[in-house]
């Protein structure tokens, strides 16, 4: 997995960005339709917004080498490898073709489904198992990148990560009941969690004080 290839994007589209300000403009044309669902301070909302998105894109390979480098330690790197591939191979698709990606617009687009997609492996994983395979929950920023991705859209891209999951799981022998049960045995959680805490700090760096209102 390459993640320099993407933290090279991201950084080459920031240089985008600050010229064609897109994600910006698509923040700023959504304020006031997001205000219904996120709680946003009254003083610079649109540049608080504005960072939250920037530091949740900046956070896909950080994320990804954390979850790449803790799997090796633990042993279960053929569980999560199959998956940080698919990330990457959506990330750079766009860079591989003569569709150069021209704002940080389409890469939010790219950092919601990483983030969603490891997610729900996170929830498939709980669900066989009884146990959370990533400590750490980026449910509330990705429900704030849903909002401002746009329900229809946004719900796409749900739907393509769950399917995603679902056939890789059904296609993967590692993921039969079974197997599962023995890796979890052979593995402790214990000592996953120790590691992993090691960058649990970089979800808590997301700006997260947004919040939903009771309302939504």
């Amino acid at each position: 997995m390459d993640v320099q290839a993407i933290r090279q994007l991201i950084i080459q589209v920031k240089e985008q960005e600050a010229q064609s300000r897109h994600l910006q403009k698509l923040i700023s044309d959504q304020i006031e339709q997001l205000h219904r669902t996120i709680e946003l301070p009254e003083d610079n909302a649109c540049e608080t917004l504005l960072s939250f998105t920037m530091d949740y894109i900046d956070h896909v390979p950080d994320f990804l080498e954390a979850l790449n480098e803790a799997s090796r330690q633990v042993g279960v790197h053929h569980v999560i490898s199959p998956f940080l591939d698919i990330v990457e191979e959506n990330f750079m698709a766009d860079t591989i073709s003569d569709q150069l990606i021209s704002g940080l617009d389409l890469l939010l687009d790219k950092a919601y489904f990483a983030h969603r997609l490891i997610e729900e492996v996170n929830d498939q994983y709980h669900v066989k198992t009884g146990s959370t395979l990533i400590p750490t929950n980026m449910t509330w920023a990705n429900l704030i990148v849903h909002s401002i991705l746009g329900e229809d859209f946004a719900n796409e891209l749900d739907v393509i990560v769950g399917r995603t999951v679902d056939q890789m799981m059904r296609s993967q022998p590692i993921f039969n009941e079974e197997k599962f049960r023995t890796l979890i045995h052979d593995h402790s959680a214990e000592e996953w969690i120790r590691i992993w805490s090691r960058w649990n700090c970089l979800s808590n760096n997301l700006g997260i004080e947004l919040k939903f209102t009771a309302s939504a």
